[in-house]
């Protein structure tokens, strides 16, 4: 009744959620039988009237539905099938009843068509449309029965393809081209937002592009976009103000490109208008002025400029065209010794600028710089505020970590979130001996060959020999010092660890050594495929890191020290008794899921304490951990070898029955006869007891099985020691 249930609700919940596309598929019969007709509807026929009704009500459902989000994810295919099959359905009611295949409104459909190649995105959708479109057009043909209509019919439907057709090559073009023209003018926004950050020393260089940082370089795009947009109001109504008070025709504010002039093999620095406040009309159309003109003198020698009676005929360069500018006054924009730019004031009427109009304007100059270094150092302030905060996640994130493993994984997020890189490479030192202990490359760019000598590098990490003296890895090592000094691969043939593995496509590189107090552990080895990409403060910031890497891997060894001593007998390396029974317990509640087989070997020496008595306690240690050996060596890596106590020990077979454990049990049993024990009065062997017990079949719970196990251990010693003995053999 349950999955009756179930299955009544599923459909029940898919008709509330499909109804439109559904009340659509019902009309198709009506079309089919001919009842949809304009005289079946005029005569207020119910099932006529109440489809018409619902095909109106599930078009204005779908429609509102797609203009008013509701917030429910649903498949894109499916949400243009249920728009797209109702308005088509509509398009042929309407056809039926205004005379068919020769109907007037036939053109409704191409326009149909139009309307879901341009609404449409999945194939899906606009397949269904069009397949619908056919079917309807061969019902309609049916239903009149002469050839004339089914000729008519074909004709529709050889139209409806050219249509289709034509519609994917006009609209796909127009669509490539508005999506190329949209991302060129992204492009160009972008571009002309950086350059003015840069003009502004908002930023040292461009940002960087996207990458595996590029939530980063997003966050900084928008803290940097959001600078210059400040800094442009505020200098616009600076200049507007000025324009105002001292009765101006245009207050404009030029910048210097930043760039070196003499590479460009100008004498003078080019000029670039940042903001103006003006009431003229032939204002230059391009930011980048031609020339300097008569601001020349401005750039060669930076000093307040003015000048009286232009008559229209040397006009400031921000202008393209003739205006009837008779003054100007020209301040330059001073920032320590350097020129960063000139505010240009000029009139029209013969009014000669004072010095106090001078005055006002080099205040004013004064006052643009201060508004471009408040935004700057703001901009440094947000930068090194999120810089620290993703230090602070690296660190935090470091902490956190055990395992070795889990150090591996985590300096590797670490660092990712602080500089972006292509290959990263955490070696371990012993020695003179560097071993790869993890590595990681980026999926991007030339992804094939950094995975490659990533793979290289981890399948010879067993022990690569620092045989080069030169290598930037031993240079780290012997220095503590990060390797190369400014962190870009000048020589592409540089050994970075051996002659083998060189980074040939690399341009960045950081070799940070991994040091604990007074020991070196390792490296940490950075590469990227471009250019300047650990900076000074990201390599300052790295280095931080590599001190808490090299504090972590330490810790980690110690916790791996600390779980092998609480879980491993000291005496013969097996699992301890304690760590035995939390094992047990995870394989039978595993078993007990399953009904999977388990089968346990009590062991134990024959004899034990005469050999004590005989040869020594030394000697008996030493039989101990043989025995452990041998054990340890033939058994599987999903089996349990522990040390249960004393001279017993303790062995669980997944997934072996009783017969299988003894099998196996016997070659042990053979083995360890055969292996011959030392002492000084001479070599001697020993035997060792077996008792099995199987899991389900001799008991269901462990202290059951264990006590069953050593019911059959008791059994061989009374019949003579040196045997394997099964619980369930009786």
């Amino acid at each position: 009744m349950t999955a009756i249930a179930r299955q009544l609700y599923s459909v029940r919940r898919g008709v509330v959620e499909h109804w439109p596309l559904l009340t659509a598929l019902a009309c198709w019969p009506l079309l089919i039988t001919g009842r949809l007709s304009l005289e079946a509807l005029a005569r207020a026929q119910l099932p006529v009237l109440s489809v018409v009704t619902l095909l109106a009500t599930a078009l204005g459902w779908v429609t509102l539905r797609e203009l008013v989000p509701r917030g429910v994810t649903r498949h894109p295919a499916w949400a243009e099938l249920e728009l797209g099959i109702p308005l088509v359905t509509a398009a042929y009611v309407l056809l039926a009843m205004s005379g068919g295949l020769r109907s007037p409104l036939h053109p409704l459909v191409y326009a149909l068509l139009s309307f879901t190649w341009i609404v449409h995105r999945t194939r899906a959708g606009i397949a269904a449309v069009l397949v619908s479109a056919c079917l309807l057009e061969a019902t309609l043909a049916a239903r009149s029965g002469d050839a004339v209509a089914w000729r008519l019919a074909a004709w529709h439907t050889v139209l409806l393809g050219f249509f289709a057709a034509g519609n994917r090559l006009v609209l796909g073009s127009l669509t490539r081209r508005l999506r190329n023209d949209h991302a060129r003018r992204v492009d160009d926004e972008l571009s002309r937002m950086r350059q003015e950050a840069k003009d502004f020393r908002l930023i040292a260089s461009q940002l960087p592009p996207q990458s595996r940082a590029r939530r980063r370089a997003d966050e900084e795009l928008r803290m940097v976009h959001a600078a210059v947009e400040n800094i442009h109001e505020q200098v616009f109504h600076s200049l507007e103000l000025l324009r105002t008070a001292l009765g101006l025709h245009s207050a404009v504010l030029l910048w210097c490109d930043g760039t070196d002039a003499a590479k460009h093999g100008r004498g003078l620095p080019s000029l670039v208008i940042k903001e103006v406040a003006s009431a003229a009309e032939l204002l230059a159309e391009t930011p980048s002025l031609a020339s300097a003109g008569v601001l020349a003198s401005v750039l060669a020698e930076p000093k307040p400029l003015r000048l009286h009676a232009l008559g229209g005929r040397r006009l400031p360069p921000y202008y393209r065209g003739p205006e009837p500018v008779t003054d100007l006054c020209a301040v330059p924009l001073l920032e320590g010794h350097g020129l960063r730019g000139i505010l240009c004031a000029d009139r029209i009427g013969d009014r000669p600028f004072g010095d106090d109009e001078q005055r006002v304007l080099e205040r004013a100059a004064s006052h643009l710089l201060r508004v471009v270094e408040h935004e700057r150092v703001f901009n440094a302030v947000e930068r090194g505020k999120y810089e620290q905060e993703q230090f602070y996640r690296a660190s935090e994130l470091l902490n956190s970590a055990l395992t070795l493993e889990d150090v591996y994984q985590k300096t590797f997020a670490a660092v990712r979130s602080i500089a972006p890189y292509d290959l990263a490479v955490l070696t371990g030192v012993r020695g003179e001996r560097q071993r790869v202990l993890a590595a990681d490359a980026t999926s991007e760019g030339e992804a094939e060959p950094w995975q490659q000598l990533s793979a290289r590098l981890l399948a010879g990490g067993a022990g690569l020999e620092l045989d080069d003296a030169n290598s930037l890895v031993a240079m780290a090592l012997k220095n503590r010092h990060y390797m190369p000094p400014g962190a870009e691969l000048v020589d592409p043939d540089t050994v970075v660890w051996t002659a083998s593995t060189r980074l040939r496509g690399a341009k960045s590189v950081l070799v940070l050594p991994l040091a604990h107090g007074d020991e070196v552990l390792g490296t940490l080895t950075l590469a990227a495929t471009r250019g300047h990409v650990f900076g000074e403060a990201v390599r300052e910031m790295l280095r931080v890191i590599g001190h808490q890497v090299g504090v972590s891997l330490q810790n980690a060894r110690m916790y791996q020290q600390m779980e092998e001593r609480a879980t491993t007998d000291g005496l013969t390396g097996l699992t301890n008794h304690r760590a035995f029974q939390e094992r047990l317990t995870q394989l039978h509640a595993l078993a007990e899921r399953t009904e999977q087989k388990y089968s346990i070997i009590l062991t134990d020496i024959d004899h034990f304490k005469s050999i004590n008595d005989t040869y020594g306690h030394p000697v008996g240690d030493q039989v101990l951990r043989k025995v452990a050996a041998i054990l340890a060596g033939r058994a599987r890596k999903v089996d349990i070898v522990a040390r249960y106590g004393g001279e017993e020990f303790v062995l669980v077979l997944p997934d072996t029955d009783a017969l299988g454990a003894e099998s196996f049990a016997n070659r042990l049993r053979e083995e360890v006869a055969q292996t011959p024990m030392a002492s000084d009065h001479g070599s001697f062997s020993v035997t060792i007891s077996m008792g099995i017990a199987e899991y389900a079949r001799d008991g269901r719970e462990r202290h059951e099985l264990i006590e069953r196990a050593d019911q059959a251990l008791y059994w061989c010693k009374e019949h003579g020691r040196n045997r394997v003995h099964r619980c369930s053999a009786g």
